[in-house]
Formats: C-alpha cells, structure tokens, sequence
C-alpha cells in the first residue's frame, strides 16, 4: 500500500473517530436532559418557570397601640421608597448616555438633597436591575417625583411605624427595626408582642414579561395579608404627659443625672404612667445611639424603671415594719430608747441614724417619722432575726422579675444561705442598703400595702384585638404579703410620716408616703439616690406614685429632692381623676 493511500485512511479514521465521539457526546447529553433530569425533580422546568414568574411579599400592617382612653400611642403610615433600574436606564439611553445621566441625576438630587450625585452615579453604574436609593421619603417628595415622570425611576409604598407623641414613653413602647426586608420590634411593648403586632404578610405570584411586568393574561395567586393585632394600654396619655415632663424638669431643676416616676393603680396594678429621663423618640431612634440612662451605665433605650436597680434606702423600712406588724411582733404605738446609734452583741457593725442624731423614746411610728436607721434595725435584729424576716422580702417581691417587659432585672440581696452573708446583712437590709431593687419592685410593694395587703400583678395590656375578636386582660393577684390588718397599721404610720415632716402633703387628702435617701458604699455621703413612694388617697387608696432622682446636686434627700416632684403628680392625678377629697379643707 502506497504511502499517500495509508495516509488518506488515518485521515478518515480520525474524521469517523471524531463523528462517533460527537454523536457519543450527544448521545450522552441527550440521555442526561431526558432521562436523569427528569428523575430529579424538574430542576429546568423550574429554571424556565421561574425567568417569567415573579413572587411578591405583601407586608402586613403592624397592629396599633391606644391608651385607655383611645388615644393612638404607635400606628402606620404609607410612604414611599424609591427605585432605580440602572440596567434599563443604560438600555434605554444607549446614544446619548451620560448627558442624559447627568439630568437623570441633577433631577433626582433635587428633589432629594440628602442624596449626593457622586451616590447617585454609583447607583446607577451598578450593573443591577433595580437598586433602592431613598426611603421612606416625604409625601411632597413623593408627589414631586410622580409629576416629573423620571425614566426607570419608580416609587414603592409600604407601611412606615410612627409614633404620634414622638417620645411620649418611648421606653414603654419601643421601636421598629428593619433589616434585610423584615420589621421587628425592639424593646418595651413593640418586643414583647412582636409577633401579634406584626400579623401575617401575604404574598403574590403571577407570570411577568421579559421586564418583569404582570402578565394581564397570565395566571396568578396569592394570599392576602393579616393586619397585625391591636394592644390597648393601660397608661393615659395625659398623665404619662405630666409625669414624663414634670420628671425632665425635675431632674433638670436638681442637677440630677437621670431619673424615673411610675404611677400605678393601687387596686388593680395597672401601669397608668411610667417615664424615665433621658429619653428617646422613637421616630428617629438612631440618633440616640450614643447616650445613656441609669446614671450613665445602660443605654437610653432600657426602661429605668424595670432595668435600674438601686439601694432603695429608707423607702424599705416600711416593708421592715409590714413584716413585724404582720407577725404581731410590734404595734405602731411600741417604744424603743434610741440614742442615736445602736450597737451588737455579736459584733454587728454599729448602726447610726443620719448624722448620728438621738431621738430617746420613740414609737415605732416615730421611726418612720424620723426615718431612724436605729429604729428598723432595732426591729430587724432584736424583734424579726433572718427566719422571721427573709421570707418577707420574697413575699413582697424582691429578687424576682415581674415579667412586665424585658429587658428587666429582678435586684438582689444575700440571704443566710448566700456565701459571705453575716446579720450585719440583714440589718442594712432592714432600712434600705445591701440590697437592690427597681423602681416598679418598690411601687408594687406599696401598692400591696395600699390594697390591703393583697398584691396585684403589675399589667400593662388590658385588651388585645386580633382579626375581629376582643380579648380583654383582667387584673390578677399575685398573693396577699401582709394580713389587712397589718397593712391598715401601717398605712397609717406613714400618713403620719407624711404629716409629721410636711413632705408631699396635700390639702383635702391624706397621703401616705416614706423618703429614701440613699447612699452608695465607696461614694460621698452627697451622691444619693432620692426617692419618695406612697399611695393616696389613704382612706381609700386610688394611685401609688414613686419617683427617684439619680445624684441630685441641689437637693439630695428624698423629702427635698424627690418630694416636690411626688407632690405634683399626686396633685395632678386627683383633679385629672377628679378624686374626691378625704379630709376637710382648712
């Protein structure tokens, strides 16, 4: 066989080996679309499908929040969010790209200053289908931008959180976040009951063009969205208003740090006020990033009132004498000698009154009227002892979290079976130190002396409202602390506390009430934390205020400091309450 004859067949055998590795390789593909693909799951039909069908979150409305009275506390609006579509732009602008770019731009600009044109270039040079560059924007930006018909320039409405009363408790309520196309509430109310507020989104499917537009004569479904539940509340707005503004002033006027003042319903437990300074607007809660509440130690956003514990100092000897009175171990009219100081047998560090002042003979109703150190330690030590007094800081609730609102922190004290713990403990205990509790922790221990010894459950939500049905919130007992009789023994050694100093005394109603003026270890006897608690009427008990003063500089005591603040709330809850008066007027 001749050379060139060899050569033409190694030529054909390479064009036939090549045919049959092409048609092979064919063959194989074909086997792959056509059969294995099929077994597993459609995975191009659903390619296909889903170049021409579009899915579509609808949100839910977030529920509203009303005070007692009906009036809006957080609710929505509809606002806008603008888009751009940078890749359709590009196509639809292909001779005269950047001239008409820059108008694009100088018109979007204008209308929305806080844009710069350097951000707007970037937006539009993104290479992406539609990018979101403002939102949500004001109605008359919104109107302005629909009249100019800007080309792939679109506006997308959804609902907006707002808050009608800017910071009216802010504290209480909270705020809304989005992240990544999702809301959800942060601190206070909007956290706790995220998930009735939020309600259920809908969704929306249907075909679309090549552009992503709906396809009038495609097939579509979907499924409507649940509007989130409404929340009534227990606060009135008016109150909460005097409280909050009157509390800023206050803490304003003393130089204070920080401050809070809760009102409760002395017969149910309801909140019908709770504020704390500083404070935020929930509207715009990013800018309060960098500031702080509880004397500078935790964000503004924590409710003081559940999350700034404290040494309540002499606002405790009243739940030191609840716990004699109710085990008859005392009455108001017993007698001590004190002197001004009171030593221990088993070495006890000595006890002294303020100023290491004596007052002799003195009733036990005197020791609250002198707010004697020597006096509740008297009675911790020599009349209670830990077994007759630990089981009474429980029952009235300390240590435990009332579970009102999170983030909330339930204080603390060592106890006999706590490591290191000594009687010296229980003493300090007894009129206020070595121990801390939170604002609403010493409210409601009032408020069980103010009911007759019966707690309540501090309660926030009294009626909740999801698609049509009512679910109204009844008040509950917590359990009764102290017998009626002890409570009514005691309620009134603190009017005559109150009479007997003249502190937050009010013409034409009897008022209960106990100063704290506490000091911290380590820290000069000038920074306090001042604070008053009490109940009034105090014939029939209606409303339980505290309010506490962080470091005031121009007053320091409870009586001078947190007194005139105590006064004026209860003065404004009788006329707004229109209470009738219990004493004659002079």
């Amino acid at each position: 066989m001749s050379t060139e004859l060899r050569r033409a067949r190694q030529r054909q055998m390479i064009i036939f080996l090549l045919v049959c590795a092409v048609v092979f390789a064919l063959l194989a593909r074909l086997f792959y679309w056509q059969i294995l693909e099929s077994y597993s799951g459609y995975r191009l039909a659903a390619q296909a499908n889903a170049e021409h069908v579009q899915n579509q979150i609808i949100p839910a409305p977030r529920g509203h929040i009303y005070d007692v009275d009906g009036r809006l506390l957080a609710t929505n609006v509809v606002r806008d969010d603008v888009y751009i579509e940078p890749i359709q732009f590009t196509s639809d602008h292909p001779d005269n790209y950047q001239a008409d770019l820059q108008v694009q731009v100088a018109a979007l600009h204008g209308v929305l200053p806080a844009l710069s044109e350097e951000s707007l270039l970037q937006a539009f040079g993104s290479g992406r289908p539609t990018v979101r560059i403002a939102g949500p924007i004001e109605p008359e930006q919104s109107e302005k931008l629909r009249k100019m018909r800007l080309p792939d320039t679109f506006l997308e409405p959804r609902p907006w959180r707002v808050y009608p009363n800017n910071d009216l408790a802010a504290q209480m309520l909270g705020y809304v976040q989005e992240s990544a196309g999702q809301t959800r509430g942060i601190y206070g109310l909007e956290a706790k009951y995220d998930q009735l507020l939020a309600g259920k989104p809908g969704n929306f499917t249907a075909e679309t063009d090549l552009m992503g537009n709906p396809l009038t004569v495609g097939t579509s479904s979907g499924s409507s969205a649940i509007s989130g539940a409404d929340l009534t509340v227990t606060v009135k707005s008016d109150v909460q208003q005097i409280v909050q503004s009157s509390l800023a002033e206050t803490v304003q006027q003393m130089g204070a740090q920080s401050g809070t003042a809760l009102v409760l319903n002395a017969q149910t437990g309801a909140i019908v006020a709770m504020a704390g300074y500083p404070a935020f607007d929930p509207n715009d809660y990013g800018n309060y990033a960098d500031q702080k509440g509880c004397l500078g130690q935790q964000e503004v956003y924590y409710n003081p009132a559940l999350y700034c514990a404290y040494e309540p100092g002499s606002t405790m000897k009243a739940i030191t004498m609840a716990a004699a009175l109710d085990q008859k171990l005392i009455t108001p009219e017993q007698t001590i000698q004190d002197p001004g100081y009171l030593d221990f047998p088993d070495g006890t560090p000595t006890v002294t009154n303020w100023e290491r002042q004596g007052y002799g003979t003195e009733s036990m109703t005197q020791v609250l009227e002198h707010s004697a150190n020597v006096g509740a330690a008297y009675v911790a030590y020599n009349v209670l002892g830990p077994d007759r007094f630990y089981p009474y800081l429980q029952r009235f609730g300390f240590g435990t979290k009332t579970g009102l609102l999170s983030p909330e922190t339930g204080g603390g004290y060592r106890t006999p079976s706590s490591q290191g713990w000594t009687k010296s403990d229980m003493v300090r205990q007894s009129f206020g130190q070595s121990i801390t509790a939170t604002p609403l922790q010493i409210a409601r221990a009032y408020q069980a002396i103010a009911n007759g010894g019966v707690m309540m459950q501090p309660y926030l939500v009294s009626q909740i409202v999801k698609n049509g049905q009512v679910q109204t919130i009844q008040p509950r007992v917590e359990q009764r602390v102290i017998s009626a009789e002890a409570a009514k023994q005691l309620t009134g050694m603190l009017v005559s506390a109150a009479n007997a100093n003249q502190q937050a005394t009010i013409p034409g109603y009897s008022v209960a009430v106990k100063t704290g003026t506490a000091t911290t270890q380590g820290l000069a006897e000038d920074q306090t934390e001042a604070s008053m608690a009490g109940f009034l009427p105090a014939s029939q008990p209606r409303f339980v205020i505290l309010v506490k003063l962080d470091r005031p500089q121009n007053q320091i005591y409870g009586g001078t400091a947190a007194g005139p603040l105590w006064k004026t709330i209860a003065q404004q809850l009788m006329a707004i309450d229109e209470v009738p008066p219990d004493l004659p007027l002079h």
